[in-house]
């Protein structure tokens, strides 16, 4: 056999093919298209070969002939351990032969598939990236506080009935686009909190500053990819009339009132204070390492040089595809239903699962490749002791959780161990590198499924992200409400 190296991580197997090796496979082909077929005289299947050849020619057995030669073929090229193991997606058979197939003469046929693709790695210690904004300010603990506070609140009507972010407003709204109104454009006495963002954008903001009683035009364009295809993009007035503003009326912060809320080891208003900036500052220190992780990875995957095979990003696009027609039928809605309730059309959507498909498929490979150069590979025992951790979680045993996650236990740890010596040996914007504390907590799960002729050959192990959506289903709104 002769191997060619094609573009894009491909391989392709030449065979010669010998008169005595086309004989044998017509004579298995023989058997099996005779047993399909009843020729008068004999039962099915019995009828002797020359027999068969006068009723069909021997021409109706070339097509399975070629299909026991090409797996014959397909063996070979798994019995070579080099070839084998770097083997990724299906094979593609072809008749190589410029003259067409002929009984008693040799011909060549090939065995084209991808292989895993060579990675060149670019500098992956050292990456520069955005220093942590960690800084905690006295507005957020105090719209942390508010938070809390909220399910003690009451809605009051406001003295001065004029319209601030966050108020809620009970108004009257009715929506024309070129002076005609439209279907959902219109509703009476609606209440709104400002600010919240469910309305389409500039709707809300206009309406700051608005006193009851007032009418006023809003004038506001419905976004490009708006559900309802009959206003998308188009311009819109919506004339609207206050009838009340309301605002939230929290409770008194005292000692008291914190007493009240049975907060371990916290009993004043400044414990309670120290307590949300303590949580603030641990949730914002998370976020910026994720962020930062994020950063560093996009930049090694930028100056990556990998020519990415197509199975590998067809598998990934497809597995994310998947994860959303899953979702639709969990809901039991049409996947076009499903797209419009995302807000995004059957065009993006495809649009945007190839290229995060490929994305994907690039991180899965070259993370692969840093865990082979840095020796990140967890070991049989490291697996064991993450089993081991597991079963006494959930009372099993450590033989029953490796059966069932062991692939996900090596994804796991070595994804890790690739996350914090990327993060460690990071360099920060201000200067400063990582501390060498434990890496950002991200999932990631293995991805090594491919489609291949008879056997499955042994493959790298490749680390995923996941995605998913969420779909919720809503009653009708007004059309002024922003898509959700």
């Amino acid at each position: 056999m002769k191997v060619e190296k094609l573009e894009h991580s491909r391989n392709k197997v030449v065979f010669e093919v010998t008169p005595e090796e086309f004989e044998a496979a017509l004579d298995k082909a023989f058997e099996k298209c005779n047993a399909k077929v009843t020729i008068k005289g004999f039962r099915a299947g019995k009828a002797p070969r020359s027999v068969y050849e006068k009723n069909y020619g021997v021409e109706s057995l070339y097509d399975e002939a070629l299909n026991v030669v090409l797996n014959t073929k397909a063996q070979e090229i798994y019995a070579d351990e080099n070839l084998a193991k770097e083997i990724v997606g299906a094979f593609e058979p072809d008749f190589e032969s410029e003259e067409k197939l002929e009984r008693g003469k040799p011909f060549k046929v090939s065995l084209s598939f991808d292989v895993y693709p060579e990675v060149n790695l670019p500098q992956y210690k050292g990456v520069e990236c955005k220093a942590a904004e960690l800084e905690v300010s006295a507005t957020e603990v105090e719209e942390a506080i508010k938070q809390v506070m909220s399910k003690d609140s009451s809605m009051v009507v406001k003295k001065e009935q004029i319209i601030e972010k966050g108020d809620t407003a009970n108004f009257d709204f009715v929506g024309t686009v070129d002076g005609v109104e439209f279907p959902g454009g219109k509703a009476e006495n609606y209440e709104l909190e400002i600010g919240s963002g469910q309305f389409i954008p500039g709707f809300e903001d206009q309406m700051i500053g608005m006193k009851a009683d007032e009418v006023k035009d809003v004038q506001v364009t419905f976004p490009e990819n708006y559900g309802e295809k009959s206003l998308a993009g188009k311009p819109a007035v919506f004339k609207v009339t206050v009838h009340e503003v309301k605002h939230k009326e929290y409770p008194s912060l005292t000692d008291e009132y914190v007493k009240g809320l049975k907060l371990e080891n916290v009993e004043t208003v400044e414990q309670f204070k120290a307590l949300k900036q303590q949580e603030l500052a641990a949730t914002k220190e998370k976020n910026e390492k994720d962020r930062q992780v994020d950063e560093i990875i996009n930049k090694i995957l930028d100056n990556a040089v990998v020519d990415m095979p197509k199975s590998l990003e067809e598998e990934r696009i497809n597995q994310i595809r998947s994860q959303y027609e899953n979702q639709a039928k969990m809901y039991n809605i049409p996947m076009d239903t499903f797209l419009g309730l995302m807000n995004i059309t059957k065009e993006k959507f495809e649009e945007e699962t190839t290229k995060q498909g490929k994305r994907q498929a690039l991180f899965n490979v070259v993370v692969s490749k840093i865990i082979e150069v840095e020796n990140l590979a967890p070991t049989k025992e490291d697996l064991e002791a993450r089993a081991e951790e597991d079963a006494k979680k959930q009372n099993s045993t450590k033989e029953a959780m490796l059966k069932t996650n062991a692939q996900r236990y090596y994804s796991d740890i070595a994804y890790q161990r690739v996350i914090e010596l990327l993060y460690t040996n990071a360099q920060m914007s201000d200067g400063s590198t990582a501390a060498p504390k434990k890496a950002p907590a991200k999932k990631a799960t293995a991805s090594k499924s491919t489609t291949s002729t008879k056997a499955t050959p042994a493959k790298k192990t490749t680390t995923t992200k996941s995605t998913t959506a969420k779909a919720s289903t809503t009653k009708k709104k007004p059309a002024a409400k922003k898509e959700e």
